[in-house]
């Protein structure tokens, strides 16, 4: 595969790939309901514990060949919601269904069989990489523990593994600390490959890399997908990487999906007050065209623990009413271009007064 310099295009890709539609497949993976609540230390001893909402209840569905894109603040609760679905964690509430199956009421046989189909990438490569190993055993011990491939063609495989991420034969003999961050990264993608996944979770993948290198990391990641068909939950809080590699994104807030909908909707057309504060938070090379001082948020970001009645963005929010205080928005239609053949293109958001609400 060869090395690429630069992003490919400027366009994100649209909805789901053409190739999957709603009506002929069902989602890989369907999140419902998903709540991982973490019980607070109180500094008083005989005082009740509150409890921080990480993850408070949210609902998507990731389909095959799909990059889905989940974007956020620090500590709105995408990265719990990944370690949720790759069973690093347990949740507190909900189900994940994979292929239709609950994967929080399968056998330990059956989850042992499934867990090699949802792999996951982390931000830092180096603490994901054990650094006393060389990369032929990091790669070859999951595909010996998991059968996936015997000792005879283990070594052959590691060669062709190496090959589709950019490296070349002879970096299996070495260490990882040998390589640079972005060389540690295509690694980790080789080892989350190496099960022949159809999910992999990739947890801020490139924010630590410089910007070239994630134009390589980025372009790699769309390479693989058009040859492999994986799917990626792509998380992250850097606007720029999920515009380009998302077919559709979800947006977070203090454990919340506040809006959802296909890439290039949601950023040419944000309905959320928040989304909107996200995208005029991002530089903006032209000098010509500053940003918006108004649209990015004041305040601070409301307590996890003592969450605030109605609706979470609203005292951070320029638009915000009586109303916005006192209830709760629910997810709805504001629009929808189902009609395109590419399966679910609806673009939804949580706020009383999103433009077009259907």
């Amino acid at each position: 595969m060869t090395e690429k310099q630069e992003v490919k295009g400027q366009e994100p890709p649209e909805g789901k790939p053409a190739s999957q539609s709603k009506e002929k497949q069902q989602p890989l993976l369907s999140v419902r309901g998903l709540r991982r609540l973490y019980k607070e230390e109180s500094p008083k001893l005989f005082a009740r514990p509150g409890y921080v909402h990480a993850v408070d209840g949210i609902d998507f569905d990731i389909w095959p060949g799909e990059t889905f894109g989940l974007v956020g603040e620090s500590g709105c609760g995408k990265s719990t919601t990944g370690r949720l679905i790759a069973g690093i964690e347990e949740p507190t509430e909900g189900t994940v269904f994979y292929r239709g199956k609950d994967l929080y009421r399968m056998s330990r046989e059956e989850k042992k069989s499934i867990r090699t189909q949802i792999q996951m990438i982390f931000q830092d490569s180096y603490a994901s990489l054990n650094p006393r190993k060389r990369i032929y055993d990091i790669l070859s011990e999951p595909m010996l523990y998991h059968k996936i491939a015997d000792r005879e063609h283990v070594a052959a495989r590691i060669d062709e593994l190496l090959e589709m991420v950019g490296l070349p034969e002879n970096a299996k003999r070495r260490y990882p600390n040998e390589f640079s961050g972005g060389q540690r990264q295509r690694i980790a993608i080789a080892k989350a490959l190496s099960l022949n996944p159809s999910l992999i979770i990739c947890d801020e993948p490139v924010s630590a890399l410089d910007m070239s290198i994630q134009a390589q990391i980025l372009n790699l990641m769309k390479d693989l997908q058009d040859e492999l068909g994986v799917s990626y939950l792509f998380i992250a809080h850097g606007l720029g990487a999920v515009h380009y590699i998302s077919h559709r994104i979800s947006v977070m807030y203090l454990g919340k999906i506040v809006e959802t909908g296909p890439g290039r909707g949601v950023f040419s057309h944000p309905a959320h007050p928040y989304t909107k504060a996200l995208i005029s938070a991002v530089p903006i090379a032209d000098p010509s065209k500053p940003n918006d001082p108004n649209a990015i948020p004041s305040g601070e970001v409301p307590s996890a623990v003592n969450l605030p009645q109605g609706c979470r963005f609203a005292s951070r929010c320029p638009f915000a009413e009586d109303k916005c205080r006192q209830t709760e928005p629910e997810l709805k239609l504001i629009a929808s271009a189902g009609q395109d053949g590419k399966g679910l293109t609806e673009h939804l958001a949580a706020c009383f007064y999103a433009a077009g609400e259907l």
